[in-house]
This record gives C-alpha cells, sequence and structure tokens, in this order.
C-alpha cells in the first residue's frame, strides 16, 4: 500500500517496509511537480517531464496560432477536483473529467512507485484537505472524485487520511503533549490539534479553509499583473458612451489553475469582437491578452508570479518580469510590504482558523505546547508573525514537504482514517 500526498502543486509517495515509511524517490527524488502534459499521437507526461515537454512545446510551435489546438497543459489537478462547479474540459476531441485528468497523472505515479518499491501494490491512502465543502453531502461527492481518480490509476482499496492528521503523526516520537501543525500549502490551509504521547496521537480537532499560495499569487496578478492585459480598458458603446473592460476577459490571467482547463473560445470571440471598440491605448493589451491565451502562457506567467512570492520570503523585495511579444511587456518591482498589505486578509482569516481549531479542541492557546508549521506556503513571514503572536517561542518548521505522506500510512494503521 502506497501513502499519496496528492498536493496542488506537489504530491509525495511513500511506502511501509519493516514497520518504517520510506519516501519513493520518484523522477527526480521524492518530490514530484503536480503536472500533466497532453500533446497529440503521444502519451502522456508529468512532473519534470511535463514542464520539460510545455517549455519545449512553446519554443517549437512558436507564433503558430492556437497552441490549444497542438498540446495542453495542466498543474493544480486538485483545485479541479475541489472544484464542485467544475465538470471537466476537452482535450483532442475527448471530454475528460477532473477525475480522469487527475487519474491519468497518478496512474504514471503509480507506475513509477511499482517500479521504484519492486512490487505491484493495488492499496492507497490518500491526503485530504479537512474540509471539501461545507455541506456534509457534497463534502462526500467531492471525495469521490479523488476516489475515482485513485481507482482510474489502478487503486483497488482506497482509504483517506486528513492531510494534517498524516503531519501529526509523522511527528510521533518527537513532540509530547498538545501540538498544532499548521498545514499551509498551494491549495488549502488545514489545522490538526492533536495530543501526543511517546507512541500514542489523539487528534482533538481539524479545521480547513480554500487558502492556499495560489489564492496569494492571483492576489499578485490582480494588483500589478492584470492591467497590462487591458483590466482598467474602456470599451464604447453604440451609443458613444465608454464601459468598463468586462472582467472575466482578464480573470483569465490571474486564475492560472483554470485557464488550461476552461473552454476559451468564447473568451477568444469576445475580446476580438471588442478590438474595434476600444480606446488606443487599450488595443495592444488586448492584443497582447489574446495572443497570451493562443500561446498557452499561463504557466510561464504563474512561474514569474509564484518566483516572486517566494523570493519575499526572504528578501524586501522582488520584481515580476513578463512579455507576450510585440504587445506586452512589464517589469513590476513589488516590495514586501505591498506584498504583506495584499495578504493582510488572508494571515486574518488564517488566524481565525487556528482559533477556530483551538475552540473545537476546548484548549487556549497557551496550552499547546509546540505548533509545527508545514506546507510550501508556511514559510511566508507574514503567517509565521501571526503564529508567533499566538504561540510565542513555540512555532517550529517541520518537513515542509515531506511531513504529510511521511504520516499517511502509519495513521491509517492507527485508525485515523476518515
Amino acid at each position: 500500500m502506497y501513502g499519496i500526498d496528492f498536493g496542488t502543486s506537489n504530491t509525495v509517495v511513500t511506502a511501509r517496509e519493516g514497520g518504517r515509511t520510506r519516501m519513493l524517490a520518484l523522477d527526480e527524488g521524492g518530490v514530484v511537480p503536480s503536472l500533466l502534459y497532453f500533446e497529440r499521437d503521444r502519451r502522456a507526461s508529468v512532473s519534470h517531464a511535463a514542464a520539460a515537454d510545455y517549455a519545449a512545446a512553446l519554443e517549437r510551435w512558436k507564433g503558430e496560432g492556437n497552441l490549444y489546438e497542438r498540446f495542453r497543459f495542466f498543474q493544480a489537478l486538485k483545485l479541479a477536483l475541489k472544484d464542485p462547479l467544475y465538470e471537466g474540459t476537452t482535450v483532442f476531441g475527448e471530454r475528460l473529467k477532473p477525475e480522469a485528468l487527475a487519474g491519468i497523472f497518478l496512474r504514471e505515479l503509480k507506475r513509477r512507485a511499482d517500479e521504484a518499491s519492486g512490487s505491484v501494490s493495488d492499496g492507497v491512502v490518500l491526503g485530504r484537505p479537512v474540509t471539501l465543502a461545507s455541506d456534509e453531502a457534497e463534502d462526500a461527492r467531492l471525495e469521490g472524485r479523488f476516489r475515482a481518480a485513485a481507482e482510474l490509476a489502478g487503486f483497488t482499496k482506497v482509504a483517506f487520511v486528513p492531510e494534517p492528521v498524516g503531519a501529526a503523526t509523522s511527528l510521533l516520537g518527537r513532540h509530547r503533549g498538545v501540538i498544532l501543525v499548521f498545514d499551509f500549502g498551494g491549495g488549502t490551509l488545514d489545522v490538526t490539534v492533536a495530543r501526543m504521547g511517546s507512541d500514542s496521537i489523539e487528534p482533538l480537532a481539524n479545521a480547513g479553509l480554500d487558502l492556499g499560495g495560489y489564492l496569494l499569487d492571483e492576489d499578485l496578478s490582480r494588483a500589478r499583473v492584470i492591467r497590462h492585459f487591458g483590466s482598467e480598458g474602456k470599451i464604447r458603446t453604440m451609443k458613444g458612451s465608454w464601459l468598463d473592460m468586462p472582467a472575466w476577459f482578464t480573470r483569465q490571467v490571474a486564475s492560472f489553475h483554470a485557464l488550461p482547463l476552461a473552454d476559451l473560445s468564447r473568451t477568444r470571440a469576445s475580446i476580438r469582437e471588442v478590438l474595434s471598440e476600444v480606446r488606443p491605448i487599450d488595443k495592444p493589451k488586448l492584443r497582447g491578452l489574446l495572443d497570451f491565451i493562443d500561446r498557452n502562457l499561463g504557466f510561464r506567467l504563474f512561474e514569474r508570479i509564484d518566483e516572486a512570492k517566494i523570493r519575499l520570503s526572504s528578501e524586501d523585495a522582488a520584481e515580476i518580469a513578463f512579455q507576450v511579444p510585440p504587445h506586452v511587456s512589464f517589469r513590476e518591482p513589488v516590495a514586501l510590504g505591498e506584498f504583506e498589505s495584499l495578504a493582510a486578509s488572508r494571515v486574518e482569516a488564517a488566524g481565525a482558523l487556528v482559533l477556530s481549531a483551538l475552540a473545537k479542541a476546548g484548549l487556549e492557546a497557551g496550552e499547546v505546547g509546540r505548533v509545527v508549521r508545514v506546507g510550501g506556503s508556511c514559510r511566508i513571514p507574514a503567517f509565521i508573525r501571526m503564529l508567533d503572536s499566538l504561540f510565542p517561542g513555540r512555532v517550529e518548521e517541520g518537513e515542509v514537504f515531506t511531513s504529510i505522506a511521511a504520516g499517511l500510512l502509519e495513521a491509517h494503521e492507527r485508525g485515523l482514517s476518515t
């Protein structure tokens, strides 16, 4: 049986051997980017290979019009699974539901895991966010998508463990007393409060929120990037008055994970329709937006923005530089203070979630002996300061990318599956 932390940004696979958990070194190490690439008449690629295929395709078909007809590239498949309104996309004439896309990715990981472990496994323990939906029936429906994806990958036995419970279980033997796990990843923020013994774990409360690193990337894009693609433009009506540019035009530039999943024909047609009716200053921006969509550049822009966000975890300033020749070219400096102002409401929501988890556990902040930060977004200084203000001197960084996967199988063995 494998433990799989199927993350928004990265995925980690583990196996149990002799009562111990081992991370499987798939691809370039154990942390596998959650990426999927399709091209006509060839096998899909995942992870670093998918990113390399995407980069090669952009170069190979540079200037050839609508590249969505040439290749498709997907990131953040987990967000598609979690979206209750998203029903799928068409890839080269075939309609694929979100669970089918995720299943293709997981099937390749299973193949590699079987190869790395030297045996074929039909069982998996998947990490899942604490909350997929506030409604219990809807939560079960969305969990069913994750189950279907695992089954399409070739697993016949599927169990689930809340992701922060997996991370907490991985700490057995290292902490005693009450701990709080702050699991801040690319797609969700999940919290577990647990009582730890020398060889025991008792989860006291779990809480979750749709707040992750991707939202912070989108905040940056809305604040500093989308205006370069016409978000502040004006459209002239038949009566000669001016209307604001429809917000959904440039929403494509901010919602990176949604862009490759969408049916973009309506967006293209609408932008072309208004091009003759916008101000001269807006025309190159909209042409750049059209080319941005047709050239399938969403992941390239996401990388630039995400790199700037990551730099702001250790530096006072960063820059977002991007171009869609010949229409759009910009260099946007971002100061740490500006980023933290953009993130202020997110930090407040994270603090409220932590307090909610404590209240569910019937505890005060002072009763928590240790707070362990995990997940790729847990290094953002504003969130660390928030935790330090609640738990002074008791906050530490755990195994940022591997802690969830490291505890999934043992949590399942200890009866902590949902």
